[in-house]
């Protein structure tokens, strides 16, 4: 049997290696350490966006003539049946909210806001639903019981100024949110800049989330197929939470001809989980 034997690289020939190397760029008036030379070639770093608008403060709804509830706000407010909304809610007061089993506070429209704040408790019975673009919540105590769910799932609103919320080109990219969203090249004529996926908005504000995720792209020009953002659920507590239910922020799906979109965020302040 044949052996190759293979000599020992000489420590020293490299050293003098990177000596004539670095002595030629010197010479050259170029270094590799002056250089504006980019490792990361198509990076991404797109301009902090503005903070997002306040939340509405229309007048608040009451329990029995706006909610179809039993009781007051202003006590204790039992909300018995289901209702559909066409715009944002606000609903305020010094008592508390009990929404009862199977009982769904919706409003299916994208960027819709559901705005509950209670000075004492705040409950979601089993079975029980809010399905919005942004579901807040501000009281002192609050119980999501196993089996209920606030799901913005694909009801984003729009995007921050300075970013367009959706990919470019029509490669069928991903939907963005910390970072841009992945790209999907099939034309060799195209660098990834043109093809990003969904942009980036949340970054600024990683630790306290409070983004919509983008939508996803399409692979047409004339229709838009990507799948949409998710929304925003946020939980102020002063005291405890107990969540037994679901929060969902998912992206909405894309389907064959397009990206899915990026989640939403999510975010529980509470002195005791």
């Amino acid at each position: 049997m044949a052996h190759t034997l293979h000599r020992p690289f000489s420590f020293s020939f490299f050293i003098l290696l990177l000596y004539f190397t670095f002595s030629f760029a010197s010479h050259h008036g170029f270094s590799i350490l002056d250089s504006d030379f980019d490792a990361l070639y198509a990076d991404y770093t797109p301009p902090s966006p503005p903070p997002p608008p306040p939340l509405p403060h229309p007048p608040s709804l009451t329990c029995q003539e706006g909610l179809n509830g039993t009781g007051s706000l202003a006590t204790t407010c039992d909300l018995n049946s289901s209702l559909i909304f066409s715009s944002d809610v606000y609903i305020e007061g010094s008592g508390s909210l009990n929404i009862l089993p199977g009982v769904n506070l919706s409003c299916p429209v994208s960027g819709c806001v559901i705005f509950i704040n209670v000075s004492i408790e705040f409950s979601l019975q089993s079975g029980a639903a809010i399905v919005a673009g942004t579901v807040l919540v501000a009281s002192r105590n609050a119980t999501l019981f196993g089996g209920s769910v606030i799901n913005v799932t694909g009801l984003a609103g729009a995007p921050p100024a300075q970013t367009s919320g959706t990919p470019s080109g029509t490669q069928g990219a991903g939907g963005g949110h910390g970072g841009r969203g992945a790209t999907c090249v099939s034309d060799n004529t195209k660098l990834p800049d043109d093809v990003w996926g969904g942009d980036a908005y949340s970054w600024s504000s990683l630790d306290e989330p409070w983004s919509y995720g983008s939508k996803g792209g399409t692979t047409s020009k004339e229709e838009k197929y990507g799948g949409e953002g998710g929304g925003r659920i946020k939980f102020e507590v002063l005291d405890s939470i107990d969540v037994s239910g679901d929060l969902l922020a998912n992206g909405g799906d894309g389907g064959m001809k397009g990206g899915g979109g990026s989640g939403g965020s999510i975010f529980v302040k509470a002195h005791r989980m």
